[in-house]
């Protein structure tokens, strides 16, 4: 995976940007006793390719998907305060110093701003860069994320079995697939529930039907589904 394009070879040659991912790269981000996983500059560069990936299945320029990977390669820069609480806000304020040097309109930095806002929990998609890089973030889950963690628990141990994913958008479907271990247990989703409420949102907001598929077989994600609105009918009423 790599990003070749002029604007994402200025800002990963950018040493401010390489030191900001370093140090990103040195913090156990840890939430709830779980959930160490990678952020640095190998996930911003996934997220990147992931991001390339969707914009031209939907058809975009080669500009648009440009602005694209450099919102994803800037997207997390927010985390070098220390904790994720509120880092796509902080992040998004924050990416403005890696772009000094880059030719950018005002419309393309506010959209890359946006977009960065944005990702975490897609409650504001104002346009394709901003879709591409919310369903983009949550589709690198695969081992890369837990390879190092300090927690090996029983969910990071069943996400590195994750090998690869995928994504291919047609005119009806946007199909996320993944392929994985034999020993891969889909119950895990059930803990990181935005790898299936996110792809799908995004699929409704495009106007497709979500498919999930695991090594090749559709999912019915519908228990999954189920006890996600069990589980946030118990946040309402506790």
């Amino acid at each position: 995976m790599g990003c070749f394009m002029h604007l994402c070879e200025e800002i990963i040659s950018n040493e401010e940007y390489r030191k900001t991912m370093r140090e990103i790269d040195s913090i156990h981000f840890i939430t709830d006793g779980k959930w160490d996983w990678e952020h640095g500059l190998e996930h911003a560069i996934r997220v990147s390719s992931y991001v390339e990936s969707i914009l031209k299945q939907l058809g975009q320029g080669e500009r648009v998907i440009e602005l694209g990977k450099v919102a994803a390669l800037l997207h997390d820069v927010g985390l070098v305060k220390g904790d994720k609480i509120d880092h796509a806000k902080i992040s998004s304020q924050q990416f403005i110093h890696y772009i000094q040097s880059l030719s950018l309109k005002e419309e393309e930095i506010e959209i890359i701003r946006q977009a960065i806002f944005d990702h975490s929990k897609g409650e504001e998609m104002k346009s394709l860069i901003g879709v591409s890089l919310l369903l983009a973030d949550k589709l690198d889950v695969t081992y890369h994320r837990v390879l190092h963690s300090t927690i090996q628990d029983q969910i990071n141990k069943e996400f590195g079995k994750i090998r690869k994913v995928s994504i291919e958008i047609t005119d009806q479907n946007l199909v996320v697939s993944y392929q994985t271990e034999v020993s891969f247990d889909i119950e895990v989703l059930k803990n990181w529930k935005k790898t299936i409420t996110v792809p799908q949102k995004v699929a409704s907001y495009l106007g497709r039907n979500f498919i999930f598929k695991v090594n090749e077989k559709e999912v019915n994600i519908s228990n999954l589904l189920e006890t996600f609105d069990k589980e946030k009918r118990r946040e309402v009423f506790s």
